[in-house]
């Protein structure tokens, strides 16, 4: 067996004065530095964690294509088992509903359920960047440029700086640059995932108090390129956005003047229209390969594991964060550790299969323009409903919602009936 055979399989434990490096101040990042640091006081441990980001935060003037929506259990799992306070004076919007659209019908869920939480997505990720310095974890302001494995560690090369790191944690998240970086040297390959165009409009107090506390969302199956659109209540202003494999700024103008959307936007629309500035991001739909190896692992956007129709991105990227603290103390930095940290992601990793089918069934029905009939149907049968407002809200697993209510079944039979029957 060679050196290098030796170290894959071993576990390689988390030992005092390694340095362990995370590519990313995000969400993702910030919890897992958090976490690790936590879990490495209580066991004696004192590695040396460092982040590189080369936003700053602090400024709040960099943008971020995630609309900041903070979804239930965030609370729980940040305050639980982050160990962090939840930050309520972030918050703009309290999120009490949904209305989802078809192309001439449109359905509203509410109910028996816990709300959630819009916020400018740029305050959330500086207050975590900043409990994580305050843990004392070391912050290198600037991008990481290259990286060279070897037997005995991983060189870090940035804008400012070159380190050997015993371990690098990928909290890049969809970053082409850092991707084809590991892509050339492990078997890691980014996700596959949707691009997004967003912007925002600040009609007014008055427009804004009329709009509500709803955040409105849309399956419009005239717009084949676009696989949803979102129309969101914050503070002072609404955030709008697109997504789909091939969504560009044209499918917003057309977004934008969609009966529909027209419908639910305030009335003086027509005077943002030339002032609008869009920007484009994108987010993962499934997971991404070889996610894991000897001394790295991805997290957050970079691991994929969202959920497929429903992102909840920011809720994926603390969750995996902290898995991958717990598994590097608590087993190693080798491939054969890391092998732990998937399994542990159990909770978002056995949902897939349920919201790719989910997803199929949803795209299918707008692109035949089924949607009218079975929101019709959704009226009137309250399973159906119910699962309408989990796709939407995401405050359900889509596995949990099939096992309880088998919502899933009935919304298939109405979508391969209403197929049916046009032919």
């Amino acid at each position: 067996m060679t050196e290098k055979e030796s170290v894959s399989t071993s576990t390689n434990p988390l030992k005092n004065n390694h340095v362990v490096v995370i590519i990313g101040g995000g969400p993702a990042g910030s919890s897992c530095a958090i976490k690790l640091k936590k879990l490495a006081l209580q066991k004696g441990i004192k590695p040396r964690i460092i982040v590189y980001e080369g936003k700053r935060f602090e400024k709040k003037s960099y943008y971020n294509q995630c609309l900041g929506v903070l979804s239930p259990p965030l609370n729980k799992i940040m305050e639980e088992e982050l160990e962090t306070p939840f930050p309520w004076h972030i918050i703009q919007k309290r999120i009490n509903g949904y209305y989802v659209y078809s192309d001439k019908n449109s359905l509203k869920l509410s109910g028996e359920h816990e709300p959630s939480y819009a916020c400018r997505r740029v305050e959330f990720d500086n207050y975590l960047f900043e409990k994580a310095k305050e843990m004392g974890v070391e912050v290198i302001p600037a991008r990481v440029t290259d990286i060279d494995f070897s037997t005995d560690g991983v060189m870090v090369f940035s804008e400012s700086n070159n380190i050997k790191a015993d371990a690098v944690i990928g909290a890049f998240g969809l970053d082409d640059g850092i991707a084809k970086i590991f892509e050339r040297l492990t078997p890691y390959r980014q996700p596959k995932f949707l691009s997004s165009i967003v912007t925002k409009i600040h009609p007014g107090h008055k427009a804004m108090a009329e709009f509500g506390d709803y955040l409105h969302a849309f399956l419009p199956s005239s717009l084949p390129d676009v696989e949803f659109g979102a129309i969101t209540p914050k503070g002072n202003h609404l955030s709008l956005n697109v997504a789909g494999k091939k969504v560009n700024a044209e499918m917003m103008d057309k977004f934008l003047n969609l009966p529909r959307v027209r419908e639910a936007l305030p009335d003086n629309l027509d005077a943002f229209l030339p002032c609008l500035y869009y920007f484009k991001g994108k987010f993962p739909t499934l997971p991404a390969r070889g996610a894991y190896g000897d001394r790295y692992v991805m997290i957050g956007d970079a691991a994929g594991l969202n959920r497929p129709f429903k992102g909840k991105g920011i809720n994926s990227a603390i969750i995996t964060g902290i898995r991958a603290a717990e598994n590097i103390v608590n087993h190693g930095i080798s491939e054969d550790a890391f092998k732990k940290y998937l399994k542990s992601c159990s909770e978002l990793t056995e949902d897939i299969p349920y919201g790719k089918t989910l997803r199929y069934l949803t795209i299918t029905a707008s692109k035949y323009g089924l949607l009218d009939s079975i929101f019709e149907t959704a009226k009137k049968e309250k399973a159906l409903r119910r699962a309408f407002f989990n796709i939407v809200s995401g405050q359900e697993t889509y596995k949990k919602t099939w096992q309880e209510t088998k919502n899933f079944k009935l919304f298939s039979r109405l979508v391969f009936k209403a197929i049916a029957s046009k032919f």
